[in-house]
């Protein structure tokens, strides 16, 4: 009777699972994202004016394989929309299995303080620039120097030092990459909509040239490289210090797109029993500025921690 039993149970879950992967309504679409609302309610991320966020419309989407990801596995991306009408963010979430939440930005939510979730404010939100490349033509300055000189300005005049040394954000980031081996990738995917070259760095090379740079600027801090771990970037965040993230995540602008990206990290939260980073994206442009990313813990990889000795 048992095993009987157990391979009713076993038909119905595979049965479940055929109607899982079939188109769904528009109803159960729109259904689907309301729940997700409803976990980011009451997880504390929609308090005041966002509470009032809406689905705006929603498509579905199919991953396409890149250098740094395969295809992948469907999913939904929901716009949204205040209630106003104005642009709110988004949401995106798995199509088939247990519809997780994969990823979202809610538009103005900069800073957070709630029992399940915390996002740090004053990180500046440089976002990737064109420079000239060795062969004269443009090229990305590159996300992990991008992200590296967001925190070297969080940084500068906190504390009894001034790391950004009177250069603009560009000029840090310019900064930073003169100090980096930098690679110089084709756009081969289109992740930019002309198809600019992409650059990259490892992460220890960026371990090293912020070492480096804080010598030269006497700039007292401790900089180390660590595997990802939720309770590391959990008491960093707690000790408002951002962390730099290295990860794997889809292109808000394309999200059929994802790659190998580093970011600076913010916040954390915790949404329907499972965990997400906060951070600032130098690839995402936000209606408003500062507007915090949020991905899920298990698409990073490492840190650099960034810790003030003085």
């Amino acid at each position: 009777m048992g095993r009987l039993r157990a391979i009713v149970i076993g038909l119905l879950a595979a049965w479940l699972t055929g109607c899982d992967s079939q188109p769904k309504s528009a109803e159960q679409v729109q259904a689907q994202a309301r729940t997700h609302l409803q976990s980011l309610s009451s997880a504390g991320l929609l308090a005041g004016t966002r509470g009032e966020v809406q689905v705006a419309s929603v498509r579905p989407v199919t991953p396409v394989a890149t250098r740094w990801s395969s295809a992948g596995e469907p999913f939904w991306w929901a716009e949204l929309k205040s209630g106003t009408g104005a642009p709110a963010g988004y949401l995106a979430w798995q199509a088939n299995g247990q519809h997780a939440l994969l990823d979202f930005s809610l538009e103005g939510l900069t800073e957070l303080a709630a029992p399940s979730a915390k996002a740090l404010a004053g990180v500046p939100p440089i976002q990737q620039f064109p420079i000239k490349g060795p062969d004269g033509q443009p090229v990305a300055s590159g996300c992990v120097p991008t992200a590296g000189g967001s925190l070297m300005a969080f940084w500068s005049n906190r504390g009894t030092f001034d790391w950004q040394a009177d250069d603009s954000h560009e000029g840090l980031v310019r900064r930073l990459r003169d100090r980096l081996p930098m690679m110089v990738l084709a756009d081969a995917e289109g992740y930019t909509d002309r198809r600019m070259a992409l650059a990259g760095a490892m992460p220890d090379a960026l371990v090293a040239g912020l070492r480096a740079d804080a010598t030269q600027y006497r700039v007292s801090v401790d900089i180390k490289l660590v595997g990802y771990s939720d309770q590391v970037l959990r008491t960093e965040i707690s000790e408002g210090r951002p962390a730099l993230l290295m990860c794997n995540v889809l292109v808000p602008r394309k999200p059929e797109l994802t790659w190998g990206h580093a970011v600076v990290a913010v916040g954390y939260a915790d949404v329907a029993g499972k965990s997400y980073v906060g951070i600032i994206d130098n690839f995402y442009v936000c209606q408003q500025p500062g507007t915090v990313r949020w991905i899920a813990a298990d698409r990073c990889s490492a840190l650099v921690l960034v810790r003030p000795t003085q």
